[in-house]
């Protein structure tokens, strides 16, 4: 029993820092998708950090004066021991306001959410190419102080000579981004949210999302609308797209062409033994983004062509052969060679023909779980947001800077981007930063929205996941 409540107590503190945990919803949701390919270094630490030192207590614990006198007194201490680690748990990762946001209920979505098929969607009569770049964990933060940041010189130069060249919309005057709130914080979750103006705040009694079941059946997404228009769609990633349930997603929402890990092996790219972190690297990631890259510009549709990096993932990253000691943290060197390749690739697609023609997004999935190496590497009050880069946005704005926004008010103003005209400028739960009206994060305040977002929606459960 004492085993038992401190596995579990010591398992939940770990969890909070070595993950990051943005709300207790995250672990509701990874409950309810395939774990394929993930990364064992988790199940690693987790064995290391919670489980062996859970075992070596326990056994301190034990060893003093088994006797008589007070033998009997241990089981009344092992059972108080238990219920004050469960509790313990259950504090550290959320349970209670989970619980208790069971029952409440919002009108959020009455209120507030577009429905794309109800709106009026106009395309330019000649449809742009889109190129999306989600870069594992890419935070403002690791800019230099005075270019908006929070590290004593700029981790990713590459990624803020962009911003700073073509468009970046941020929650201050310098480089900025936007603020996670409730079922954005992971990769999912962010990609979700930045494609349908969603969160995943799916509730416990929602059925398993699995092969061949749509996934949040009802929204209407980036892919849903692009498949419309016909445009030819495509999802890179360097790990198995079933982790998180993102094959689902994807496949429901414009029935991309899913290009992971399994896929490499299928066509031959990578020998059918080969794995390194959650299943290959950035390097060859970027490699074969340009051969697909190029066989989609010689087709006669326009693309959309989704990616997702993966070394700069947590807890510590992936060193290449081409890491470099720079810095004093691993990750801070990870991130600075994250930002090269990115560089390298824009560089890339200058030269390419279609690339007047393309608009290009670079923006983070999420902010950071590394909550180890962000807690000892940065300023504690600092303002973390996830950093975003517009290149041939087919719009300008005045209202690029001193906003507040989230990953929903992305879907919106992607479609802007491209030139594509909404009526009202509102698709999901998310406003058009181009159009300068006020998103919900400004009407309602940041806090007022994750809270709302944290409660019981019907609308949600009955329009959206049925």
């Amino acid at each position: 029993m004492i085993l038992v409540g401190l596995t579990l107590a010591i398992s939940a503190g770990w969890a909070f820092s070595y993950f990051g945990l943005s709300c207790f919803e995250q672990i509701i949701f990874h409950l309810k998708v395939p774990l394929e390919g993930t990364n064992k270094q988790f199940m690693v630490d987790w064995l290391k950090k919670c489980f062996m030192k859970a075992c070596l207590i326990s056994l301190i614990l034990l060893i003093p004066n088994v006797n008589d006198t007070y033998a009997r007194y241990y089981p009344l201490a092992a059972i108080c021991i238990l219920i004050v680690c469960i509790l313990y748990g259950a504090a550290k990762v959320g349970i209670f306001g989970f619980i208790v946001n069971q029952f409440k209920k919002s009108d959020l979505y009455e209120k507030y959410y577009v429905d794309g098929r109800d709106v009026k969607i106009t395309f330019p009569s000649k449809k742009r190419n889109l190129i999306l770049l989600y870069v594992e964990s890419l935070e403002t933060t690791y800019s230099s102080k005075d270019k908006g940041g929070d590290y004593k010189e700029d981790l990713i130069p590459e990624i803020s000579t962009l911003a700073q060249e073509n468009l970046n919309f941020s929650h201050q005057k310098q480089l900025g981004g936007y603020h996670v709130v409730a079922g954005t914080g992971w990769t999912t979750g962010g990609i979700v949210a930045s494609t349908s103006g969603i969160p995943l705040t799916v509730p416990l009694t929602t059925h398993r999302f699995s092969e061949g079941k749509p996934f949040l059946p009802q929204a209407y997404a980036l892919g849903d609308i692009l498949e419309k228009e016909g445009y030819q769609q495509e999802y890179l990633i360097g790990s198995d797209a079933l982790f998180g349930g993102r094959k689902f997603y994807f496949d429901t929402h414009g029935h991309y062409r899913i290009f992971d890990l399994k896929e490499a092996y299928k066509e031959k790219k990578l020998p059918s033994d080969y794995h390194v972190f959650w299943g290959y690297e950035d390097e060859k990631l970027f490699a074969f983004a340009k051969e697909e890259i190029l066989r989609l510009a010689n087709g006669d549709q326009p693309f959309n062509f989704t990616m997702l990096t993966v070394d700069t993932h947590h807890p510590y990253g992936y060193k290449d052969r081409q890491y470099k000691e720079e810095y004093p943290e691993q990750l801070s060197n990870i991130i600075r060679g994250s930002s090269k390749k990115i560089g390298e690739f824009i560089d890339w697609l200058k030269q390419q023909p279609f690339y007047e023609d393309t608009t290009i997004v670079i923006m983070g999935d999420h902010t950071s779980m590394a909550a180890e190496y962000i807690h000892k590497t940065y300023d504690s009050d600092y303002d973390r947001t996830v950093m975003n880069v517009w290149i041939h946005a087919q719009k300008e704005t005045s209202s690029d800077h001193d906003r507040i926004f989230t990953a929903f008010d992305i879907y919106p103003t992607i479609l802007n981007a491209m030139g594509v005209e909404i009526e009202n400028d509102k698709l999901g739960l998310g406003v058009s930063l181009f159009s300068g009206r006020k998103t919900l994060a400004e009407e309602l305040g940041l806090k007022k929205l994750d809270q709302q977002l944290r409660m019981q929606s019907n609308y949600f459960k009955d329009k959206i996941l049925k």
